[in-house]
């Protein structure tokens, strides 16, 4: 077992919960379909991971529903901020980091969401407690926040940007272990990196690894 196991977020989905949840998956589909697709490729490598970690079945569906919702926040940003071809200013920053503060209240806002509003609101927290928006610790975020966040960061390093091309998995691999243990929980790095390198339609080894 992952040490951090016995950190859980509230409760399970139950089955309406569930149906709510696939309905505003439903609508960042369709309003957002870049998003959506970043969404699908985390939730996917976030339950291997989770697997990786031994996570009971019904916190890897959590970790499944809080990846696919982990951005919904992102449908209230400018479109147009998503495809600037240069680095954002200081506004347009802080109006896309606003994207977890606004999903995790809306997620509060629909009735059996609410083990999903950690997901949306402390994804980009920090190991170290230097993230956003609440600067807290890795103590203090659910573990399978941060594990989500570490997915979101793999999948952000390694698709193209508007202002830079991807990195290669060996790149990616490369910074996120260097900012391993201040950015991210090491454990989560490497199990991470090594479900990432496994073929799609690879899943056991991942989660027999241990």
């Amino acid at each position: 077992m992952f040490v951090g196991d016995d950190d859980e977020t509230p409760g399970p989905l139950s089955p309406r919960a569930v149906e709510r949840a696939a309905t505003v998956v439903s609508q960042l589909e369709r309003m957002r379909p870049d998003a959506f697709a970043h969404a699908r490729r985390v939730a996917a490598l976030a339950v291997r991971v989770a697997r990786r970690a031994h996570f009971p079945e019904e916190r890897v569906e959590q970790v499944y529903w809080g990846a696919l919702l982990h951005d919904i926040g992102e449908l209230n940003v400018q479109v147009a901020l998503f495809h600037h071809d240069a680095r954002l200013d200081e506004r347009d920053r802080i109006a896309i980091c606003q994207h977890t503060t606004v999903g995790a209240r809306w997620l509060s806002a629909v009735p059996g969401l609410a083990p999903l509003v950690p997901f949306a609101r402390w994804h980009h927290e920090r190991f170290d407690g230097l993230g956003y928006p609440d600067g807290i610790t890795a103590q203090e975020v659910p573990l399978a926040v941060s594990l989500v966040g570490v997915c979101d960061a793999w999948d952000a390093l390694t698709q193209p940007r508007p202002y830079r091309d991807p990195l290669t998995t060996d790149e990616a691999a490369e910074e996120m272990m260097r900012h391993s243990g201040r950015q991210w929980s090491g454990p989560l790095v490497i199990w991470t990196i090594e479900c990432a390198l496994l073929p799609s339609d690879v899943t056991d080894d991942c989660d027999d690894a241990a």
